[in-house]
């Protein structure tokens, strides 16, 4: 490759970091007010604060988090007191994806309340408005992708819930992931197929012009075929046809999908530690 076609860097700065954390939390919040409307009668309610919002769909539900805060500057007190008491009336700790470009004041006020770090994730991103898509040889097995109808919406909630258990038994939701996001005209789910059988699924969000991309599983019996490969080369597709310039997802340090996102173009971006404050009896 001759220097001229070299791809621009990507310079990771507070404006990246907020649009890729911006698009994380504006599709994280759509799909919390499409379960609200799916689930009348669960205590699923969206909190804005300082420029995010707080996710609560059950007390201790996996799903709930605290998204885009400290983003835009100061966080008023009086706001994240709210935010807290909701989720300490609820019986729920607070789980905050913490960018490291949020607002200094704002992570200097955790650190006083007695948050303190739960675990880490890497962010990659990867351009998408340059370049050719990266080539890959086909793998061993014929590898299907289909987006998903509502006739297979719970085909594939089952194969992703197996596939993140490792053959397990699933884990518990307060709402049913699949048909909460046959409500989003900015979501779609893909379904991988090896010799007609299902063999992973995941998801792509879009807001603006960055692709969140998540929830990509495969059953364990079907590792090592490059369906993750084919999964992720499907959402880059759609997102570009959707003209998106950014991609986005989060994984594990040294994980198998961080090595597989890498390989498809993403770099890191920064690693961001997510933030646990936990009440007596949560």
């Amino acid at each position: 490759m001759n220097e001229t076609s070299q791809p621009r860097p990507l310079f990771i700065d507070a404006d990246l970091s907020r649009d890729l954390e911006s698009a994380e939390a504006q599709t994280s919040r759509a799909f919390c007010e499409a379960a609200a409307a799916i689930y009348p009668g669960a205590p699923i309610h969206v909190i804005p604060c300082g420029g995010g919002y707080g996710l609560h769909y059950g007390p201790g539900d996996p799903l709930n988090a605290v998204k885009g805060v400290g983003l835009k500057g100061p966080v008023s007190v009086a706001d994240w007191n709210a935010l807290e008491r909701r989720f300490r009336e609820a019986g729920s700790p607070v789980v905050i994806d913490l960018s490291p470009f949020a607002d200094e004041a704002f992570v200097g006020m955790l650190m006083s309340r007695g948050y303190r770090i739960g675990t880490f994730e890497t962010v990659l991103c990867r351009r998408l408005d340059e370049g050719a898509m990266h080539q890959h040889p086909p793998s061993r097995n014929s590898v299907r992708i289909d987006v998903v109808d509502a006739g297979r919406a719970r085909e594939w909630t089952r194969v992703v819930g197996v596939g993140f258990a490792n053959g397990g038994e699933p884990m518990a939701f307060a709402v049913d992931f699949a048909r909460v996001r046959e409500r989003l005209a900015h979501s779609v789910m893909l379904l991988a197929s090896v010799d007609g059988e299902p063999a992973g699924g995941a998801g792509i969000s879009i807001f603006g012009h960055v692709a969140h991309m998540a929830g990509a599983a495969v059953l364990p019996q079907c590792r090592g075929r490059g369906i993750q490969r084919a999964l992720t080369e499907a959402r880059l597709r759609i997102a570009r046809e959707r003209g998106c310039t950014l991609a986005k997802l989060d994984v594990q340090g040294g994980s198998g999908s961080y090595r597989n996102a890498v390989r498809a173009g993403f770099e890191v971006a920064y690693t961001r530690p997510q933030l646990v404050k936990s009440w007596d009896g949560a």
